[in-house]
């Protein structure tokens, strides 16, 4: 037997079992990777895990004894581009022969190693209760394998969507990706009558139905998986009305918008460490306002609030700080998400930073952007935890034009703080984003949103006008 070295993994010392359902949500999947930190961070353990689809990732890594901080710096070194590698060419010019535009070649042989996902040491960990789930597309049933019975095939088939991977056979049988069926097992759940269920959902759950081929494909998977989901909500609600106490307590961590597609993580308009550090962010945020009695079974558990139009640019700064009277290099990555919902500008960043060219990013939380139109600055404020103590970060961004911002010249510079209880004077000292860094995210500031190209740079005018306008007198 291994002994699980897993800090989410064990017995809890309140005596709570809980079950950590982790949900797909394609390549995006990183973005679990820092909700685990934050509950690791919190004490929080699990006794029983459950992947489905792209959750299949994170579960795996938890299987084969990645720590949750090892998960993240995993993920930050992933080439999102492996997820998807190409057939054989004459595969895409026949009817006959098409059954997918790519293969798993790059998940099987270059993400699942960078990873550490280890099948030998998965099927060896007796310490982990942890449950795959598989579509048996000739049965139409749903497969529920135990971490020591699933096999590599398994693990690929758990992440075949038809269309962009071809499904597996298995002993005579046919699997694909489960999400048509469900995206999250539940149930799988109750039967180990757990006190509390923590679901993690990254799929999209909006109000607008949106119009294009692709948009369409994602809304099937929303429908399915959301519906499989309301589903095993009824389950979970039919399991407590049989319980006069002890009734089982239900957290659902998500996003506070729906995330950006995988076509945007492919492109580059998101990345690994900003998923990450969106993940910890929201599960902090809704560690800090938990509900006593959790959330409700119902179909507002997976809601997420209108995309409005969304303009995204990252800044990156580095520079030297002095740290416990020594010198140290200190980086900071801030990825900028500015909507307008409603006509109303709502600010969100969402960052992680590192000493001394570390390979461990640490992921912030408590994340407020301001404007203040009066010193024509933007000021950026978070908090973060490193050597287990809470420090707050501070930083001000002079705002000099819209166009220099869209010409890769603006924030230059940024002059910042780091305070805590235990330092009695805030550490000041100033960052710098250097020319090329500022350049070469230029074709990365984009606005998302359902609009045509020609409305989508209105759209983003019209935000860059509400952080740039001039101050009143």
């Amino acid at each position: 037997m291994t002994l699980s070295k897993n800090g989410i993994t064990g017995i809890n010392s309140d005596g709570i079992k809980r079950s950590l359902i982790l949900a797909g949500g394609g390549a995006r999947l990183s973005y679990q990777a820092g909700v685990i930190n934050a509950l690791e961070e919190e004490g929080l353990k699990f006794n029983h895990f459950d992947g489905t689809s792209g959750g299949i990732f994170n579960t795996a890594m938890i299987c084969s004894d990645i720590t949750p901080k090892d998960m993240a710096m995993r993920w930050r070194k992933v080439n999102v581009m492996n997820f998807s590698s190409l057939l054989p060419f004459k595969n895409y010019f026949s009817k006959s022969t098409f059954n997918a535009i790519g293969d798993a070649d790059g998940i099987l042989n270059k993400v699942f190693p960078t990873l550490g996902i280890d099948i030998k040491k998965m099927n060896a960990n007796a310490s982990i209760d942890a449950t795959f789930n598989v579509c048996n597309f000739s049965k139409k049933t749903i497969e529920a394998l135990s971490s020591q019975k699933v096999t590599l095939e398994h693990l690929i088939a758990g992440m075949s969507l038809p269309i962009f991977m071809p499904a597996v056979k298995i002993k005579g049988d046919w699997y694909t990706d489960a999400v048509w069926i469900k995206d999250a097992n539940i149930n799988e759940a109750i039967k180990r009558n757990p006190n509390e269920i923590w679901l993690v959902w990254a799929i999209g759950n909006s109000h607008e139905f949106l119009n294009g081929s692709f948009n369409q494909y994602v809304h099937m998977i929303e429908i399915s998986a959301n519906g499989g989901l309301l589903l095993e909500l009824e389950q979970l609600e039919t399991a407590n009305s049989k319980k006069e106490k002890e009734k089982i307590t239900l957290h659902v961590i998500k996003p506070e918008f729906p995330l950006p597609l995988d076509p945007d993580l492919m492109f580059y308009k998101i990345n690994v460490d900003e998923l990450i550090n969106r993940g910890y962010a929201d599960a902090k945020y809704y560690l800090q306002n938990k509900p006593l009695n959790g959330v409700s079974p119902d179909y507002k558990a997976s809601l997420m609030k209108e995309p409005g139009i969304s303009f995204n640019f990252r800044s990156l700064f580095s520079g030297t700080l002095n740290w416990k009277n020594k010198p140290a290099d200190f980086s900071l990555n801030i990825h900028f998400n500015f909507r307008l919902i409603d006509d109303e500008l709502v600010l969100r960043a969402y960052c992680s930073l590192a000493f001394n060219n570390s390979i461990y990013r640490i992921s912030t939380y408590n994340n407020q952007v301001t404007l203040n139109h009066q010193e024509r600055v933007l000021v950026y404020g978070s908090s973060f935890v490193f050597e287990d103590e809470v420090f707050h970060l501070q930083c001000e961004l002079d705002l000099i034009s819209q166009y220099d911002l869209l010409l890769g010249m603006e924030f230059k510079k940024a002059f910042c703080t780091i305070s805590s209880d235990k330092i009695p004077k805030p550490i000041a000292f100033i960052l710098k984003q250097r020319a090329w860094s500022r350049i070469k995210n230029i074709p990365f500031i984009h606005i998302s949103s359902s609009s045509s190209w020609l409305k989508k740079q209105k759209e983003k005018f019209r935000v860059l006008k509400k952080v740039y306008q001039k101050p009143t007198l």
